[in-house]
């Protein structure tokens, strides 16, 4: 990594990172995030080294349950794409990690999948027609996995 910044680059840094919806309560927080960017040489998901200054990322809640924007990790590129709520769109069960997939085998048309991100990659745990049956099974697999996300 580049260990000479320019003057500007906590500014810059700052407005970019609010241009893309990262929100932080206090001054004191934008600080410590930003000197825990600074820092990292390793992708916090999948502990690859990043291969340049693209390659890392401010990962943050993009928008579920309309909540957005809080930081989570510093991430890889690869990471970052495969984060579970990339897939905003689908997400109208209101729960963290389950989204629908069309499917023309259900009479609904649709089934509800629950995903979960580990070691920075997707993984579909289950799929069901009934969403309530999936949320509680999704939420028993979470804990029983100390899942935290």
């Amino acid at each position: 990594m580049n260990s000479e910044l320019p003057k500007k680059h906590k500014n810059d840094t700052k407005f970019n990172w609010k241009t893309y919806g990262l929100i932080w309560t206090s001054e004191e927080e934008f600080e410590d995030i930003y000197e825990r960017y600074i820092a990292s040489t390793n992708c916090e998901l999948c502990d690859e080294p990043y291969k340049n200054n693209y390659d890392r990322h401010m990962d943050h809640i993009h928008y579920i349950n309309n909540k957005w924007g809080w930081f989570r990790n510093v991430v890889c590129r690869s990471c970052n794409s495969l984060k579970y709520d990339r897939k905003q769109a689908n997400n109208t069960s209101g729960y963290i990690g389950i989204w629908k997939e069309k499917s023309i085998r259900y009479t609904q048309g649709f089934i509800w999948v629950f995903e979960v991100t580990l070691k920075g990659k997707n993984k579909i745990i289950k799929r069901s027609v009934n969403l309530e049956y999936l949320i509680k099974f999704a939420t028993k697999w979470k804990l029983d996995n100390n899942y935290i996300k």
